[in-house]
């Protein structure tokens, strides 16, 4: 397990809210993406999911076409008006780099999703996802918080070291669809880009999980919507000299798409048990929303977690659902008394 301040985290401290130091996340941007991308909440105004080749990837425009059309529904130029969904005119595909137009791995390849429309104060406008080339050759440091999270896949370091290429797939102007048919839009945007240009490793920059992609493509189509987009973490927490077993076990993603994740921060428990419920809570909250209030409680008769709504412990900064399961094994604190939360 991740030893936590390796993660970025010298030590844990009490507050009006339970805070960590997050001034050393591993932020895997390269300089791609504006500093604002994120606000304090942990959403993501831009979704961003990057792709690694071991070889420079071909992409075919027809395919691409025909996979975004099948995963999506209709998608349309940006320059054109909206035609009938049967209209076979032209490829919903734009490129920058109109100067090589059988290159489309040399400039931004860009969709207009219409079957995914966001309300503007100037009227709806359909959401669009972009696919881009970077410059740069993978880093495996890049990923290394990733990396150390991937029990999930123990051949990933091996695999993103051998790879020289990248694709950068992120959602535009999608930031007011729902949640839901967000996560819905890029998921299928990026089983296109995969059954048409394959590739040795995927990275969710929000979640900070990196999978194989085939697994993904399983995952995907055994209905596991959250496979890849949220992140069970776990951490050993050293530091505090409490003479106990301290752990703290989070989830990554939930936030970037507009809904808290889920933290547990606890001594002397079995970590696969707790880890199963925070992956529980966080998939009910996905489904539900934001419906857990402070102060209520979780879990089964015998054991109640009290819940409460903080500022993450551990990178990126973002709001956590923290759950308490009581004093005896609670390494944190909650203050819902305090703020009228519910008892």
């Amino acid at each position: 397990m991740t030893n936590l301040e390796q993660a970025g985290m010298d030590e844990i401290y009490p507050g009006e809210k339970e805070k960590a130091n997050m001034a050393n996340h591993n932020d895997a941007t390269d300089n791609e993406t504006n500093i604002n991308e994120q606000d304090l909440s942990g959403f993501a105004n831009v979704y961003m999911i990057e792709l690694l080749y071991k070889e420079k990837p071909q992409l075919s425009k027809q395919a691409l076409y025909e996979k975004m059309q099948q995963y999506t529904g209709e998608v349309q130029l940006p320059e054109e008006k909206v035609t009938p969904a049967n209209s076979e005119d032209s490829l919903a595909v734009w490129e920058t780099n109109k100067d090589k137009p059988d290159e489309s791995e040399s400039g931004v390849i860009l969709f207009f999703h219409m079957n995914h429309m966001v309300p503007f104060q100037e009227g709806p406008l359909p959401a669009q996802t972009c696919i881009m080339t970077s410059e740069r050759a993978p880093q495996v440091e890049s990923y290394e918080s990733a990396l150390q999270q991937a029990w999930h896949w123990t051949e990933a370091r091996e695999a993103v070291a051998g790879c020289s290429h990248s694709l950068l797939l992120t959602d535009f102007c999608a930031r007011g669809l729902d949640y839901k048919e967000r996560l819905q839009l890029i998921t299928g945007a990026l089983r296109a880009l995969l059954e048409t240009a394959p590739c040795e490793a995927v990275y969710f920059r929000a979640s900070d999980k990196i999978v194989q992609p085939q697994v993904y493509l399983e995952a995907i189509n055994a209905g596991q919507r959250l496979y890849g987009a949220m992140n069970v973490r776990f951490y050993n927490v050293e530091g505090r000299d409490s003479g106990r077993d301290e752990m703290l076990i989070d989830t990554c993603g939930l936030a970037a798409l507009g809904v808290s994740d889920v933290q547990c921060h606890f001594y002397d428990m079995e970590p696969n048990e707790v880890a199963s419920l925070v992956g529980d809570i966080a998939y009910y909250i996905f489904e539900q929303g934001d419906v857990i209030r402070d102060g209520e409680t979780v879990g089964s008769e015998e054991l109640r977690w009290l819940c409460e709504h903080q500022h993450a412990l551990a990178a990126p900064p973002r709001y956590v659902l923290d759950l308490n399961p009581g004093p005896e094994h609670y390494a944190g604190i909650q203050h819902h008394d305090q703020e009228g939360g519910t008892e």
